[in-house]
């Protein structure tokens, strides 16, 4: 999984923003102190009741004026953030398409340039199929995140469990490398009703984060029956700190500067459990090791 937290530097429309949340305090500053000095005068030239009618009306003016800045300063700050999350994921979707794109080329330019044998030219093919592949599960991962922002209604239809787990085991065939490990058998027999889209891009996504920030064996445990479906990935990496686990789960949120990643893996693995009432656990292991596990409560 993703670890190490940091934020990319400020851009010049976040330091815009950052100063324009200094320039409300000072003007809301400045009408506050006006405010209250008119307040003073119109309370000294006036009798007990026109003070306690200033002191009335002046009170609610100012609590107001108050919440209504720090209302607009917190909106300021949502900005900031969301920007900074955007061009987190700008940085990844560049670097994450490109690396696709670039395998592809580099096929078709062997291709065309050098006299392969068979077996090469299988190769070069394979390697352009992965990369076809590669971008089209990018695009499909900003596809599905555009989609989820809509709260949409599920697509129910009943489908098999484990189908859907072997599916989402198939799609990570390719860099898996014979390190995922499939424990206890699985059962075609059983059954669920829900989006089986969204439910498969969620656990290849735990599966990919698993793969890829982890090395050593994967294992997958996946079950179902009357009471709840799960499905649970464990690595042998040095898993998400438990501060981080939340922020994680946010849009365009990489807890890792460095290297690829867009950001939305983890947040449509937790909009896809939200949209189907299940839920999203993490736990770290001990000596080392890291399970993220979908546990969704089936109807009775």
């Amino acid at each position: 999984m993703a670890r190490a937290a940091g934020w990319p530097g400020r851009s010049p429309a976040i330091t815009l923003r950052l100063g324009g949340v200094w320039l409300i305090r000072a003007l809301g500053a400045y009408v506050l102190l006006q405010f209250g000095w008119w307040a003073y005068l119109l309370a000294s030239s006036g009798g007990p009741r026109e003070q306690w009618m200033v002191l009335g009306e002046g009170s609610v003016f100012a609590a107001l004026l108050v919440l209504g800045l720090h209302r607009l300063e917190r909106n300021m700050r949502r900005e900031r953030v969301r920007l900074a999350r955007e061009r987190n994921m700008l940085l990844g979707v560049t670097h994450e398409l490109k690396t696709p794109l670039a395998s592809v080329q580099l096929g078709v330019d062997t291709l065309r340039r050098l006299a392969l044998s068979d077996e090469e030219r299988m190769t070069v093919l394979e390697n352009m199929q992965s990369g076809v592949r590669d971008l089209e599960r990018r695009v499909e991962d900003m596809l599905v995140a555009t989609r989820l922002q809509r709260k949409p209604e599920v697509r129910a239809e009943v489908f098999s469990w484990g189908s859907m787990v072997q599916e989402a085991l198939g799609r990570t065939a390719g860099v898996a490398d014979g390190r995922v490990r499939l424990e206890g058998p699985l059962s075609d027999a059983y059954e669920v009703r829900g989006d089986r889209a969204l439910w498969t891009l969620a656990v290849t996504n735990v599966l990919e984060n698993a793969l890829k920030y982890s090395e050593g064996e994967v294992t997958v445990r996946a079950n179902v029956d009357s009471e709840e479906a799960r499905v649970e990935v464990e690595d042998q990496g040095a898993g998400i700190a438990l501060e981080d686990r939340q922020a994680a789960l946010s849009p365009f949120v990489r807890l890792q500067e460095e290297g690829a990643g867009t950001g939305l893996g983890l947040h449509l693995v937790a909009q896809t459990a939200d949209l189907h009432g299940a839920r999203v656990e993490m736990k770290s292991l001990r000596p080392a090791g890291f399970v993220v596990r979908l546990v969704w409560p089936q109807p009775h």
